[in-house]
């Protein structure tokens, strides 16, 4: 059979944004009636944020974020920055309607501006397990939003995923993320360790590259980083623009694969039409509609694997 797994930072999916939901560079926003948004199904449970303390994000980066996944079709696609189940199962209703997407899971993590990590598969989903309130020797918790395990049952066997979200660059933070990526590396040697022939992934936005040192404990796991089969210069998956003149490009999303799934390896693809024009790198043409940051799909790229087993 045929398997294709994606990855995919989808950069503030908040259902709650509808309260302030307009095109970008538009005089004013649309009016809204809470009672109604509520009765809708809304959310406005702002968890002592500010409406101020959070970017609007238009119905038009929405489309955007949608072309992504529904050009690539994944069986499976694993998530980050989801608010809440509710919210990721009305995006997929909404905007991947005919494409199969029976199965979702989300679970509320740590973040306090809730952006979770979660999942959506063709597949039947028959196992969660939440790893959030793994603590260290301080009793803080590890992981900045959760170590969400997923197990889905394909044709071939059960598959199963390990998607993460870890620490962002901003303020450092470069010690946590060395102590979460030492925490997944235990989690996936604790249930795999010395299992041959299972089918399983370590995937999401890991905030880091394969070269930094606090990639070491998984570096030493016998996973294959798959984004690696393709020539240095193609493997960035995050563009963050400063400036138009200033854009930093790295590979913070990943996908390292079990021995088992790596041998049925047969394309990776990083999408890259949905990112804003700022994003200069790629000079191919972007979905239509798609120009500035307000328009783009997100400021990840989705990284989809084909697999034959």
């Amino acid at each position: 059979m045929q398997l294709r797994i994606g990855q995919f930072n989808l950069e503030n999916l908040f259902n709650r944004y509808r309260l302030l939901d307009h095109e970008r560079g538009a005089r004013t926003g649309k009016p809204v009636d809470p009672e109604k948004f509520v009765r809708e199904g809304g959310n406005i449970n702002m968890l002592g944020w500010q409406v101020e303390d959070f970017d609007t994000v238009s119905s038009a980066q929405r489309k955007a974020t949608a072309k992504v996944i529904a050009r690539n079709a994944p069986d499976i696609l694993a998530v980050q920055e989801v608010e809440n189940l509710f919210a990721l199962e009305s995006f997929a209703r909404r905007f991947l309607k005919g494409l199969g997407y029976r199965y979702a899971a989300v679970l509320d993590g740590n973040d306090p501006r809730q952006i979770d990590v979660g999942v959506l598969s063709k597949y039947p989903i028959t196992h969660l397990r939440s790893h959030k309130w793994l603590a260290d020797e301080g009793g803080a918790r590890i992981f900045s939003r959760d170590c969400l395990e997923v197990d889905i049952s394909i044709p071939k066997g059960p598959v199963a995923l390990f998607v993460n979200h870890f620490k962002s660059k901003i303020g450092g933070g470069n010690a946590r993320r060395a102590a979460q990526a030492q925490a997944v590396a235990a989690i996936v040697e604790d249930r795999f360790d010395g299992t041959r022939g299972r089918l399983y992934a370590l995937i999401g936005d890991l905030n880091m590259e394969a070269d930094e040192t606090e990639f070491a404990a998984l570096s030493a796991m016998p996973l294959h980083n798959l984004i690696d089969t393709l020539p240095l210069e193609e493997r960035w998956t995050h563009a963050y623009v400063k400036s138009k003149k200033k854009v930093e490009y790295r590979q913070f999303d990943h996908v390292l694969a079990s021995p088992a799934l790596k041998s049925a390896l047969r394309a990776v693809h990083i999408e890259r039409r949905g990112l804003q024009l700022a994003a200069a790198r790629f000079a191919g043409k972007r979905f239509s509609g798609v120009k500035e940051r307000g328009t783009q799909a997100s400021d990840h790229c989705g990284v989809f694997v084909d697999f034959e087993l």
